[in-house]
C-alpha cells in the first residue's frame, strides 16, 4: 500500500483531566426539582386551607378536594421540596468534606431520575385517589418500590464516597447524613412494605407512630442538622463552637428519637408502659436539641454583624430556622405529657406543631442551603437582595401568623371538647376566624416562596459574575473546643 506524503498522522488522544470535585450539573439538577416542588407542595397546602374556609370551593373537581389535597401536600413537601434540596446539598458538600468527587455518577443520575419520577407519579396517584392508608406512606406500592430503590442508590453513592474519602477525619455533617440515609432505608422499607400489611388495631397504630415519627426524626432531622453544621461555620467564616457537643447531640438523637413515636397515641389502647417510655424519650430530646442550640449560638458569638447586615441570606435563614427549631422542640415534648395531650390532641395545635418542624425549621434550612450553594456553583452573586429580603420577611410574618392562629385554635377546640357537651361542629364555628388567619399567613408564605424561586432562577442566568468563581470558604473550619473536626 502506497503512503501519501500529504497524509497527516492521527492526533494522539488527549488524556482527560481530573474530574471536578463537585459535579455542578448534577447538583443543579437536584435544585431545579426542589424549586419546582417548592411551588407545587405549598400551593396544594394553600388550596387545602382555602377549602376549610369555603368547603364549596372547587366542589365539582374530585381531585382538588380537601382529603386528596392535604395528603398530596404533605408528601410533596417531605419527598419533593425538602428531600430534593437535601440530596442536592449533599452532592455539593460530601465531595468537599471527603476531598474527592462522588463515586458512581451514572448510578447517582439514575437515583435522581427514579426519585423525582416516582414522586411525580405518586402525586398524580394521590390526587386521583389511588393511595395506601398510612400517613406519610400514602404513595401506591409501586411508587414506594421506586422511592426505596432511589434512596438505596443515593445511600450507596454517598457511603461509597465517604469510604473512599481522602481525608482522615469525618466532619459531623457526615455523621448525620450517612446515619440518616441508613435509618431511612430501613424505616421506609418497614413503613411501605411491612407495617401496613402485617399489623392491625392498636399494634398498627403503634407501628404507624414509629414510622411517621421516624420520617421526621430519622430523615428530616439529621439531614437538616447536617446541613446547618456545614453551612453555619462557612457562612460566618468562624469555627464550629464544639465538635464534642455536636456528637453528643448526634448520639442522643440516635438513642431517644426512635422510642417516642407512640407519644402520638397517649390515652389510647396501646400498653401503658409503652406510652410512658414514649413520654420519657420525648422529654429526653432536650439533650440533642440543647446540644445543637449551644453549638449554633456559640458559633454565632461575635458574628451577629453578618446576620444583621445586608445579604448573607443563607445565614439569615439558618438562624431563623434555629429559632423555630427551639420552639418546635419545646412543643413536642410538652405535647407528649398526658395532661397536655388530652387538651391538644384532636385540634389544630398539632397542625401548627407539624408545620413548625417541617417548614419553620427544616424547609427554611433547605432554602438556606440552596442560597449558599447556588451562588458558589454559578459564580454569580444573588440577583436581587431586595427579593431575598422580601422572601425572608414574608416567611417570618406569614408563618408566625399561621402558627399562632393554629395554636390558639387548637386550645379553643381542646377546651370545648373537654368541658362542653356541644356537638363537634360547634368547635368548627368557634375557629373559623383562626382558619382565615391561617390562610392569609399561608398566602404570604407562598408569595415569599414564589419570589425565592424567581430570584434563584434569575441568579443562575443574570446574577452579577464574581471575580472569583468559587467563593473563598470551601468547608467548615475545625471546632474551637472539644476536639478537632
Amino acid at each position: 500500500m502506497s503512503h501519501d506524503p500529504h497524509d497527516k498522522p492521527a492526533p494522539l488522544p488527549v488524556p482527560e483531566g481530573p474530574r471536578p470535585l463537585v459535579d455542578t450539573r448534577y447538583v443543579m439538577a437536584w435544585f431545579a426539582f426542589s424549586l419546582f416542588w417548592v411551588v407545587w407542595g405549598p400551593v396544594l397546602g394553600l388550596l387545602a386551607a382555602t377549602k376549610l374556609d369555603d368547603p364549596e370551593l372547587l366542589a365539582g373537581i374530585h381531585w382538588l378536594q380537601f382529603g386528596r389535597l392535604r395528603i398530596a401536600h404533605v408528601n410533596a413537601v417531605i419527598f419533593g421540596f425538602f428531600s430534593t434540596a437535601i440530596f442536592g446539598f449533599m452532592s455539593y458538600a460530601v465531595p468537599k468534606l471527603c476531598q474527592r468527587p462522588l463515586t458512581n455518577m451514572r448510578a447517582a443520575w439514575w437515583g435522581l431520575a427514579i426519585f423525582n419520577g416516582a414522586v411525580f407519579v405518586g402525586e398524580g396517584c394521590l390526587l386521583t385517589g389511588r393511595l395506601q392508608a398510612f400517613e406519610a406512606g400514602e404513595f401506591p406500592f409501586i411508587v414506594d418500590v421506586l422511592i426505596a430503590l432511589s434512596v438505596a442508590i443515593m445511600t450507596w453513592v454517598m457511603l461509597d464516597t465517604v469510604v473512599k474519602r481522602k481525608t482522615e477525619r469525618i466532619y459531623v455533617s457526615i455523621y448525620y447524613w450517612t446515619a440518616g440515609m441508613l435509618w431511612t432505608v430501613l424505616n421506609f422499607l418497614l413503613g411501605a412494605f411491612v407495617f401496613p400489611f402485617v399489623l392491625g388495631g392498636a399494634n398498627s397504630a403503634a407501628s404507624h407512630g414509629f414510622y411517621l415519627h421516624n420520617v421526621v426524626g430519622l430523615w428530616i432531622t439529621p439531614m437538616g442538622l447536617g446541613l446547618v453544621y456545614y453551612v453555619l461555620p462557612v457562612a460566618t467564616r468562624a469555627r464550629l463552637y464544639s465538635h464534642k457537643m455536636s456528637l453528643i447531640g448526634f448520639w442522643a438523637l440516635a438513642f431517644f428519637y426512635p422510642l417516642n413515636g407512640i407519644h402520638h397515641y397517649i390515652h389510647s389502647p396501646i400498653a401503658e408502659w409503652a406510652q410512658t417510655i414514649a413520654i420519657a424519650a420525648s422529654m429526653m430530646l432536650i439533650v440533642p436539641v440543647w446540644a445543637f442550640s449551644i453549638n449554633v449560638w456559640g458559633t454565632m458569638r461575635g458574628q451577629w454583624k453578618q446576620f444583621t447586615g445586608p445579604g448573607n441570606y443563607a445565614l439569615k435563614f439558618l438562624v431563623l430556622g434555629a429559632v423555630w427549631y427551639l420552639i418546635t422542640c419545646f412543643q413536642g415534648p410538652t405535647q407528649a405529657l398526658r395532661g397536655m395531650q388530652a387538651l391538644t390532641h384532636f385540634g389544630d395545635y398539632n397542625v401548627g406543631h407539624a408545620h413548625s418542624a417541617v417548614f419553620g425549621a427544616f424547609s427554611i434550612w433547605s432554602m438556606a442551603g440552596i442560597y449558599y450553594v447556588m451562588q458558589r456553583l454559578t459564580g454569580r452573586s444573588l440577583w436581587s437582595n431586595r427579593l431575598g429580603s422580601w422572601h425572608y420577611w414574608l416567611e417570618i410574618i406569614g408563618f408566625t401568623l399561621m402558627f399562632v392562629s393554629l395554636s390558639i385554635a387548637g386550645f379553643v377546640q381542646g377546651k370545648r371538647l373537654l368541658t362542653a357537651n356541644d356537638m363537634w361542629i360547634t368547635t368548627v364555628n368557634d375557629i373559623k376566624d383562626f382558619w382565615l388567619a391561617r390562610t392569609i399567613g399561608g398566602t404570604l408564605m407562598d408569595v415569599g416562596l414564589a419570589l425565592y424561586v424567581f430570584n434563584m432562577v434569575m441568579t443562575c442566568f443574570l446574577g452579577k459574575k464574581e471575580s472569583e468563581p468559587e467563593f473563598p470558604v470551601q468547608a467548615p473550619k475545625p471546632a474551637m473546643s472539644g476536639g478537632e473536626v
